[in-house]
């Protein structure tokens, strides 16, 4: 595995914010709806089995996360690590 500190990654509120989006991007667009679209459990729960029953869909958002994650890259390194520095922080870097 890549050497990308994802202890330190997981604990920005960022990461998550950018990996909902890349998830729910491509499938809401693929059903035709938006977020206002969701406003019940019901509506979620729809989607989610829409989903899961759509190998071009779930092709589809596999390639945003890789994407996604091919973006988390540290531009200072070379290829897709993290530098030693940027491996032993506990918590992002203020």
């Amino acid at each position: 595995m890549s050497k990308i500190n994802w202890k330190v990654r997981v604990k920005s509120p960022q990461f998550w914010i950018g990996l909902i989006g890349v998830i729910l991007s491509p499938v809401l667009a693929y059903l035709g709806l938006g977020f206002e679209d969701l406003t019940t459990w019901d509506s979620i729960a729809n989607v989610f089995q829409q989903f899961f029953s759509n190998p071009y869909l779930i092709g589809t958002v596999a390639m945003a996360i890789l994407s996604f994650i091919g973006v988390l890259t540290d531009p200072t390194t070379k290829g897709i690590k993290d530098s030693e520095q940027a491996q032993e922080y506990e918590k992002p870097k203020g």
